[in-house]
């Protein structure tokens, strides 16, 4: 597993490092090594962390939730458990997670595909190490759990109960409103940007839906996940829209003078 996180980390180090070396050109983000480093190693660092207390999580009997309570806005999640909605949620999710390849069709998009990529690769860091967090540190057993078939003795492994949030749903928000900001911040002007963001506002949303007529989440588990993933796609690439501001004496023409300043 470590590995497979420090193949990621040289990755991502690589295309921040290159594109930086060959300068930002007519793009409307910026890169700098500090800060690239500063998301690229948190998102690692809280994936790696989250993974840590996922296998910390206890073991619990089936027979231990009987004294569990659910809130009547989540306890419709308990009367579903659809196999074919679980299946369409990982459809709907692998679309939102491939979308950004279409920024490879467009001529502005291609040429800063590098660029696209490393935030894209920050934004899906970041959102799944949150999400392993929230998940291993709230502990809430899913849905079908609940089902009045199962057997007693059952004991439950840390994926049942990891239901809150929906990281399904999270992945999803956090890849279509990385889409839309980043193709709206390319191509301002284009007509398509009310149905680009229409999609991105849906996929996620059908993503939730569909988690919860499979019994794997609670209406609270989406809107939460939803809430977060969404979050972090739309400020990653609105983060990188100003360079970071050097230190240092700065010496620039103002008016018939100069002006002098200097930042600590």
């Amino acid at each position: 597993m470590y590995k497979n996180y420090k193949n990621w980390f040289s990755l991502l180090w690589g295309l921040c490092l290159s594109i930086t070396l060959f300068g930002q050109g007519n793009s409307p983000y910026y890169l700098s090594l500090k800060r690239e480093i500063l998301y690229v190693g948190g998102g690692i660092s809280s994936t790696l962390l989250g993974r840590y207390l996922k296998g910390k999580t206890p073991e619990l009997m089936f027979s231990d939730l009987r004294e569990m309570d659910i809130n009547s806005f989540d306890r419709i999640a308990i009367d579903f458990s659809s196999e074919e909605a679980d299946k369409w949620s990982n459809n709907t999710l692998f679309v939102s997670a491939g979308l950004p390849l279409l920024f490879l069709g467009g001529k502005k998009t291609r040429r800063d595909f590098g660029k696209i990529a490393l935030l894209f690769g920050e934004t899906m860091l970041i959102n799944q190490g949150l999400s392993d967090i929230i998940k291993s540190t709230s502990l809430r057993p899913r849905p079908y759990v609940f089902d009045e078939n199962l057997d007693p003795a059952t004991i439950l492994r840390s994926n049942d109960r990891a239901s809150f949030l929906s990281g399904h749903t999270s992945t999803s928000a956090a890849a279509t409103f990385f889409f839309a900001r980043v193709f709206s911040d390319y191509y301002p002007d284009s007509k398509l940007k009310p149905y680009v963001w229409g999609l991105a506002a849906t996929l996620p949303a059908v993503t939730g839906y569909l988690r919860v007529r499979g019994g794997k989440h609670y209406p609270t588990d989406v809107i939460a996940g939803y809430i977060l993933g969404g979050g972090i796609g739309y400020l990653v690439p609105l983060l990188h829209k100003k360079p970071l501001k050097k230190k240092g004496l700065t010496v620039a023409p103002a008016g018939s003078g100069i002006y002098l300043g200097y930042k600590f």
